[in-house]
């Protein structure tokens, strides 16, 4: 019979196994043209990209949020570089830096 602290100690490494899983990996995308709107960014990948990335840019510093605001489709295309962590669903990442391609 286990002991209850040799228990304890299965499940937490097993929650830990899991949680790890959740939290995503380290991913780069890019370079591809990023438009956004008031609540998030899509980068797409090539010259008509068919898939679109959700970026999540809150972890941007505030340099790259407010230029990130100025892509919105209707001026010059913004062509990026994403690095981030993939957040669960392989096509939302969570952007840790952005490389702005000029």
């Amino acid at each position: 019979m286990l002991k209850p602290s040799t228990c304890a100690l299965a499940l937490l490494a097993v929650t830990s196994v899991a949680l790890g899983q959740t939290t995503g990996e380290a991913r780069t995308v890019g370079p591809g043209r990023i438009v956004c709107n008031a609540a998030f960014c899509e980068l797409g990948i090539g010259t008509q990209p068919k898939r679109r990335l959700r970026i999540n840019v809150s972890a941007l510093p505030e340099t790259d949020i407010k230029r990130l605001r100025k892509c919105t489709g209707v001026s010059k295309p913004c062509v990026v570089t994403v690095e981030g962590t993939q957040l669960g669903d392989p096509m939302k990442i969570m952007a840790d830096s952005i490389h702005w391609e000029d």
